[in-house]
Order: C-alpha cells, then sequence, then structure tokens
C-alpha cells in the first residue's frame, strides 16, 4: 500500500494507521450485514456508479473542516458527507451541550485522520467535481491492497451524517443504509440526543443547522411553480418542506402530492419562512421509506 515518502521514518505511526485502517474494514463490514467493503477496481467503477476516477494522491493532511489536503496540492470535500461541527448547534446551546459536540468532532477528525493521512486514495468525482471554493467534490477510496471507502467507513461508524446536493448523489443510496445500520445499533454521533432525527413540531430550536426530520405529511399543495409539504395544520407557523420548480429538481410532482398522510424522512438546513423550513433541490433528501430504529 502506497504511504508518503517520509512514511519508512514514521513505522510506528503507519503502523497505527495500519490497524486503525483494518478496524474501519472490519466495521464497515459489519454495518453491511458481513458483505465485502466496496472496493475501487474498474468492473464497479469506484465505489457507486456515476463516479469518475481522478488521479490518484497522498493525504499529506486534514484540516480541522474535514478537507484533505494531498501532496500535490489538492483539497479535497468529501461529497455526500456532514461531519459533527459547531454549526450544528444553535447560538444558544448550553455549555454541557457544546462539550458533547467538541468531543464528538474531535473523534471524527481523529479517525479521519489516521485513516487517510499518510496513505494513498483515489478521489471518484461525481457529476459536479468541484465547488464553489474550487475543492474536488470526491467520494474517497483509501489504499490499494485492501481498499476503504472512507466516507462508509466514517457513516458505518457513527462519525458523520449523510448530507447531499443536486450534482452530487452518486453513492448516496448505500450510505444512507449505512446510517440508518448505525443509527439503530446506536453507534458514535446516534447515541447523543443532539444527532436524533427530529419531530416536525420540535424544529423551532434548530433554524440555521443540518437536520433529519421525520413525520407524517399533513397536507401538500402546489402554488404557482412550487410544491409545499405540510406537517402540521398550521402552514404559517409549523414545519414544512419546499420544492421550487419540482421538475428541475427531479420530483414528478403528481409523486409529491401524493405524499399526504405519508410518513417521511427529509434532510438539510432549516430556514425561518413562516415556520422552519426546508427546501427541497433534489430526490436523496427525500426518504419515502422510512427504516425506523
Amino acid at each position: 500500500m502506497a504511504t508518503s515518502p517520509s512514511a519508512s521514518s514514521r513505522a510506528g505511526p503507519v503502523l497505527a494507521r495500519r490497524i486503525a485502517v483494518g478496524g474501519a474494514l472490519a466495521l464497515l463490514a459489519g454495518a453491511m450485514g458481513g458483505t465485502t467493503p466496496v472496493r475501487a477496481t474498474p468492473e464497479r467503477r469506484g465505489p457507486a456508479a456515476g463516479l469518475s476516477a481522478a488521479p490518484v494522491g497522498v493525504v499529506r493532511a486534514v484540516t480541522d473542516a474535514g478537507e484533505l489536503v494531498l501532496e500535490d496540492g489538492r483539497r479535497i470535500r468529501l461529497a455526500a458527507l456532514h461531519l459533527p461541527c459547531a454549526a450544528d448547534l444553535p447560538q444558544d446551546t448550553g455549555p454541557e451541550e457544546a462539550a458533547r459536540l467538541t468531543a464528538l468532532a474531535a473523534a471524527a477528525r481523529d479517525a479521519l485522520r489516521a485513516w487517510a493521512v499518510g496513505w494513498s486514495v483515489v478521489p471518484w468525482t461525481p457529476r459536479l467535481d468541484r465547488d464553489r471554493y474550487g475543492r474536488v467534490l470526491a467520494q474517497v477510496v483509501v489504499g490499494q491492497d485492501r481498499p476503504v471507502w472512507l466516507q462508509a467507513a466514517l457513516i458505518a461508524a457513527g462519525l458523520a451524517r449523510v448530507e447531499t446536493m443536486p450534482g452530487v448523489e452518486a453513492g448516496a443510496a448505500r450510505l444512507l443504509r449505512l446510517e440508518a445500520v448505525a443509527r439503530r445499533h446506536r453507534r458514535g454521533l446516534w447515541r447523543d440526543p443532539l444527532y436524533q432525527p427530529r419531530a416536525p413540531d420540535a424544529t423551532w430550536p434548530w433554524i440555521g443547522t443540518f437536520q433529519i426530520v421525520r413525520g407524517t405529511v399533513r397536507a401538500a399543495a402546489k402554488v404557482r411553480s412550487r410544491v409545499y409539504l405540510n406537517f402540521g395544520a398550521d402552514w404559517r407557523r409549523d414545519f414544512t418542506v419546499r420544492v421550487d420548480r419540482p421538475s428541475a429538481a427531479g420530483f414528478r410532482t403528481a409523486d409529491l402530492l401524493d405524499l399526504t398522510d405519508q410518513y417521511v424522512q427529509v434532510r438539510g438546513w432549516l430556514y425561518p419562512t413562516n415556520g422552519p423550513m426546508i427546501n427541497l433541490d433534489h430526490p436523496t433528501a427525500l426518504e419515502t421509506r422510512v427504516i425506523l430504529e
């Protein structure tokens, strides 16, 4: 397995990383029901369909924001992943909650550094391969002999949540299944109430944060070019999901309107428009077959 040029003088840290990656493989296999982790073989075309291999690189560092910095200067943002961070808490959070989040964030970054720094990686890029800051958006496979899909290992360990956006959905279906298993087994952040899925009537305190919300759609309505999914009797105050121009966002309007009385799960950033609202702009963020834990 390729390592950085100076790895021979760092046998101890490299051995520790080997152990960490081996542990990730075992954890990932368990989370997937004992199946073999996804390999980066030419036949599979990486960890999921719809991805393209970028040049191999060696990870020099992991930033506090969870970016991979490669020795060739590329900066990789882990696609479809939301690592614990300060932005997960409202401004009026107490010191106890802040301390718990700090510990969870540190655990996620420590694992990411142990599994990635000094190792060769293959970035597998989705349709949208750069963000607005010029960072490479990628699903990342670590190593060559026993490759580990980095996002899957983090999700399976309960160290991150799935967060997708338009053009960066490749691989998300499998990650969502791994997330559901990790949540059911209360791994990592899923042991903490800070990260439990919210009921629609419990979303007000979490305005400005990324959340998973699950509940029953009480009414669905089309208003001009938008569809609204209302989760309460008072659309002026209760939680709502808004879909602008459904066809452009990848939805059929009729399918959205048929969600009345259905139990769904949606994820996204909460913002105040009348009541708390999530703007749904791609299908992966809406789950109509919810795995209850």
